[in-house]
């Protein structure tokens, strides 16, 4: 025991300085760590950062001797931890109108992509992509987390952390209203042809023909009414109609120009609604009657109309525009007009509306309506920023078909170990079952899916409370959730062995690679009971090693988990430096000729779960009296020579397989079996002899 003391501390001691050595130095100032280069990605086009200062801390970036933007770092605002629970540091830029210029990481101790020259490449695009993104609203067309396959948490919480801190400095620093119902945005602009006000639904436009008009008098139920214009040209325009609100600059801009908008919005009234309509055609909205005092100068034509309530216009709301032009857009009807809605008239503009022009007949009082709907499209709609959806929550919504895979899996294997005892009875079915759940662990939980366990997790979850993290900590990864917690319950109610035997990717590459080396013929050697129980040992330090050094320093955890080859070849697909799988294929070499020896004599994740091993509460696997005295089947024929001579199972050291269960109800090869069955049948014998 003292030569293993003496191992454990030196190996600490080699180990902590392996991890110590990796570690960078960071630069104090922001102005350092944005160099050039980084300044180049962060916000292109920069000539000069200035000098970092406010609350939060951002240094002004100036284009054309002007601010342009900030620039800033996530670790100076909000030192937002990554999957290793260790902060890092992304330096992003914010333009003044509110969208990222760029991002680049300069440190971070994310376990599955340090070292990793794919994964970090996938990562700066990943981060790259994010530039002309809204700081606040919506943005859909970004890449998603699993961009950076194997690596979503770090990609999310990378993200997540630009978007808060540039949220965080813009409204420390740029005047913005204060929006807490949605409302009007009548200052937003932005160049939008007369083509992109319509596409973007920032106006509406409706074309009525001859048909459509004697559609609707019959409608009206004054078909013999409709005008002699419609019926006799049914195909052609009868009127077309456009109509939009005027007063946002976003539309009122763009349809007349800077000068004549804020003219118009000057003459009619700054503080009220204005509506913009045209048409052009046979008829139009306009019509003669707005100039007969008798009628009271109203338009009889048009009409506004939202939740029942309807609005007639008169002179007094009324401003002519110009047409006829050459430049198209509005000027290019024949009728256009800017109308202010009626006082006393309760008009909502972002609630639902409609113009409604009225197509009166020839002759007599019938008349039908023309309706064209208009609702406040969101370029124009200002709405509280939404609170951003936890990375959790969205790392559970976009992952919801790998979860119910690995769901139904985990339902598998439960009543795998349910009905063990039948499995068990037939070897084919115990083969063919066992394979088959160890192939889908390797290909799809390890190579695809990524859910490896690592004792990286274990740290984690165990320091993470003294580390004030949240909940969502701990559910930012699903499948390593999922699994962590199946692991924790099988091994309270089972053992370890469920997990490692199971639900280890790495595992069931070595079991399937010692298949298929004994399939070949090649040697195997197991070590004598004495070597055997000292090598056992190998795993408990291991875990001691880097558990230990997880409490001396989170950046430490990472470097000495190397220990587990788990991130070279299952996370990273064996694309990792050559060191890396120079130990990943010794490891696998070896366990060629030993079965799982990595598993039995050095995971830390396994020594950690066979220390706690001792608290399971059920023993599944069957044992009788002759066991151990004077048979010694299953002792032989356990793979990883978990059974003792008396027969007893130890448990910490088994990883559930079920060959000595085969074994156990196989009665050509179990004695006790074998003996009864052979008693059986002369018993059988003689009975019938005797009849």
């Amino acid at each position: 025991m003292f030569a293993i003391r003496r191992f454990v501390r030196a190996a600490s001691l080699a180990l902590c300085g392996v991890a110590f050595s990796a570690l960078p130095t960071r630069a104090e100032s922001l102005a350092a760590r944005a160099t050039p280069e980084v300044l180049a990605v962060a916000f292109p086009g920069a000539e000069k950062l200035g000098p970092e200062d406010g609350a939060p801390p951002a240094a002004p970036v100036y284009i054309g001797g002007e601010i342009a933007g900030y620039v800033f770092s996530t670790l100076d605002i909000l030192a937002a931890p990554g999957y290793s629970s260790i902060p890092f540091d992304v330096i992003a830029g914010v333009s003044i109108d509110g969208r990222i210029t760029g991002a680049k990481v300069i440190y971070h101790r994310e376990p599955y992509i340090m070292g990793d020259v794919t994964r970090q490449g996938l990562l700066d695009t990943y981060l790259q992509k994010h530039e002309g993104a809204q700081a606040i609203g919506s943005n859909s067309r970004l890449l998603p987390p699993d961009f950076v396959a194997g690596a979503t948490v770090s990609a999310r919480a990378m993200r997540a952390a630009i978007f808060d801190a540039s949220r965080l400095v813009l409204r420390a620093r740029v005047a913005r209203p204060d929006i807490k119902v949605p409302t009007l945005d009548t200052q937003g602009f932005r160049i939008l042809t007369w083509e992109q006000l319509i596409e973007r639904g920032l106006l509406t436009t409706k074309r009525f023909s001859g048909r459509d008009v004697v559609d609707a008098f019959a409608k009206a139920g004054a078909a013999s009414a409709a005008p002699q214009a419609a019926a006799g040209k049914p195909d052609d325009t009868y009127i077309e109609i456009a109509a939009g609100p005027f007063t946002p600059a976003m539309i009122g801009r763009n349809l007349l120009g800077p000068k004549p908008y804020e003219d118009y919005l000057q003459s009619l009234g700054r503080n009220g609604f204005i509506l913009a309509v045209a048409s052009r055609g046979a008829y139009d909205f306009v019509g003669t009657e707005h100039n007969k005092a008798a009628t009271g100068n109203k338009f009889d034509r048009l009409r506004l109309v939202q939740e029942g309530r309807e609005a007639t216009f008169t002179n007094a709301d009324y401003q002519r525009l110009g047409t006829g032009g050459p430049s198209g857009g509005i000027r290019a009807f024949d009728q256009a007009a800017l109308f202010t809605i009626p006082r006393g008239f309760e008009f909502d503009p972002l609630k639902p509306w409609r113009v409604e022009v009225l197509v009166h007949a020839d002759a007599g009082a019938a008349a039908a309506v023309l309706p064209l709907d208009y609702a406040a499209p969101p370029d124009i709609v200002m709405s509280p920023p939404a609170p951003p959806t936890p990375a959790w929550v969205e790392a559970w919504r976009d992952g919801f078909w790998r979860e119910a895979i690995l769901g139904a899996a985990l339902v598998a294997l439960t009543l795998i170990l349910a009905f063990q005892a039948r499995i068990s009875r037939n070897r084919l079915a115990h083969r063919l079952t066992r394979d088959a759940f160890l192939l889908f662990t390797l290909v799809w939980m390890g190579w695809w899916a990524g859910a490896q366990l690592s004792i990286v997790n274990i740290a984690n979850y165990a320091l993470a409370p003294f580390h004030k993290f949240a909940l969502g900590f701990y559910l930012a990864e699903p499948l390593i959730v999922m699994v962590a917690a199946y692991a924790l319950v099988s091994l309270l109610l089972l053992g370890r062995g469920v997990f490692c035997g199971w639900l280890c990717p790495f595992g069931a590459l070595q079991e399937l690679l010692g298949q298929a080396a004994r399939a070949l013929g090649l040697p195997q050697w197991n070590p004598s009971a004495a070597l055997q129980r000292r090598l056992w040992m190998g795993k408990y330090i291991s875990a001691a090693v880097v558990l230990g050094a997880a409490l001396l320093s989170l950046e430490m955890a990472p470097a000495v988990a190397e220990i587990e080859p788990f991130k070279t070849a299952i996370t990273s697909h064996f694309t990792r430096a050559w060191p890396y799988l120079l130990y990943a294929g010794a490891l696998l070499f070896v366990g060629l000729f030993t079965e799982r020896a990595f598993c039995r004599f050095l995971c830390p994740l396994g020594g950690f779960l066979a220390a706690l091993d001792r608290l399971h509460l059920i023993d599944m696997l069957k044992r009788r009296p002759e066991c151990g005295s004077p048979c010694h089947l299953c002792e032989r024929s356990c793979p990883v020579k978990a059974i003792e001579p008396t027969g007893k199972i130890v448990m910490a050291e088994c990883f559930q397989c079920l060959d000595c269960q085969v074994e156990y109800f196989d009665d050509q090869r179990c004695p006790p079996l074998a003996q009864a069955r052979k008693l059986s049948a002369r018993e059988a014998a003689v009975v019938e002899a005797a009849q």
